[in-house]
């Protein structure tokens, strides 16, 4: 049996456009959310650390609080207006971001040391017996490790969200790209099959001209289904099925007697989707390598089922297959088909052709929903 398997799925959900060049974590959808929430939860648990240390040191829970409420909140300050700015010029040289970032965090910390210690000495003028001694080195260096490994922290944190946000890129092209091919594929369909019945219709009009009407009108039919499903990549079984008989129903007036067909169709597979016009492609090739000669009598049978949530479709004919199935060397109509397959559902289709008796049955299996449904 000859099948075809899909390749990797690169994504289900459709993704329209492209982020904008130079968009920063701070600029995008999500970022700036999540950077906010992170600063105020980051900055009230440094708070609340601080709180207790100054309490043990000064004994005073009044002087712990204004302390931790003046320092902590300028450091909020100061590093959310270091982290705006930087959104707003991020395509500055790397060594220079490093230096200014190394130059803010030590000029941050030396005026926050100093404003802490003369806030100290104003609160506390007889200094507090427990407070440590040499205050602003001691100082200088806790808010130098505060900022150092805030600016560490923001850096990483924006180097991975510029990652991911160039990943997200390269798939919305992609995405797009496969849904580009799909509009092809399908646009390449709908011709080739009005191109046929036309010539069908064609051949009629001499020598049966109220059959080419009755042709037309049914065809007319088939178009405004085609048609008003035009937006649509995936159809429900049941209205494919619907528009598949109207099709036959054309080859039926147009051999007559000679050809027949049967559905057998489980009822729990109706509302399962499938890509448009994909009954259509199976029944017109069934039909054109069905018809034997132009003597006997042939059938055709269509039967779905549903398996969870997959879907199994079996189409057979009579007749024999001239060589192994090959997708791109099989026509317009099965080649086609099996490209919609491995862009719908990639990974989680298969498509055969092949000989059991004296007929020729096409298989088709596709499991879960659509990429692009």
């Amino acid at each position: 049996m000859s099948r075809i398997f899909g390749g990797a799925c690169f994504g289900c959900k459709d993704m329209r456009g492209t982020t904008p060049r130079g968009t920063t974590p701070l600029q995008d959808a999500e970022g700036p959310i999540l950077f906010w929430r992170v600063q105020i939860a980051a900055w009230l648990m440094l708070a609340a650390l601080g709180f207790c240390i100054r309490y043990v040191a000064y004994g005073s829970a009044m002087v712990a609080w204004v302390l931790t409420l003046l320092m902590d909140t300028l450091g909020f300050g100061l590093t959310s207006t270091a982290a705006l700015l930087h959104a707003r010029h991020p395509g500055a040289n790397r060594v220079q971001t490093a230096v200014c970032a190394a130059l803010l965090c030590v000029g941050a910390s030396a005026l926050m040391a100093k404003l802490g210690v003369e806030t100290q000495n104003a609160l506390v003028p007889d200094y507090a017996p427990y407070a440590l001694r040499n205050r602003v080195p001691m100082a200088f260096i806790y808010f130098l490790g505060v900022f150092c490994i805030w600016t560490l922290v923001y850096f990483a944190a924006r180097a991975e969200m510029k990652a991911r946000a160039e990943r997200l890129r390269a798939l919305r092209a992609q995405t797009r790209a496969l849904q580009l091919e799909l509009e092809h594929l399908h646009l390449q369909i709908e011709p080739h099959f009005l191109f046929n019945s036309l010539n069908t219709i064609v051949a009629e009009i001499h020598d049966r001209p109220v059959i080419a009407e009755e042709m037309t009108r049914r065809l007319a039919a088939y178009l405004r289904y085609s048609l008003s499903q035009r937006n649509n990549a995936i159809c429900a079984l049941r209205d494919e099925l619907g528009a598949v008989e109207t099709y036959l129903g054309i080859q039926a007036l147009r051999f007559d007697d000679r050809f027949k067909y049967h559905l057998d169709i489980d009822p729990a597979a109706l509302d399962m989707g499938i890509p448009h016009m994909t009954l259509q492609g199976l029944a017109e090739n069934a039909i054109k390598h069905g018809k034997l000669d132009e003597d006997t009598p042939f059938r055709i049978h269509i039967r779905a089922r549903r398996e969870a949530d997959a879907l199994t479709i079996e189409l057979d004919n009579p007749g024999q297959l001239d060589r192994p199935f090959d997708p791109p060397h099989s026509g317009v109509g099965l080649s086609n088909l099996s490209q919609r397959l491995a862009l719908h559902y990639p990974g989680r289709h298969r498509f055969s052709l092949e000989q059991r008796a004296e007929r020729t049955v096409a298989t088709l299996y596709i499991q879960g929903t659509s990429c692009f449904a």
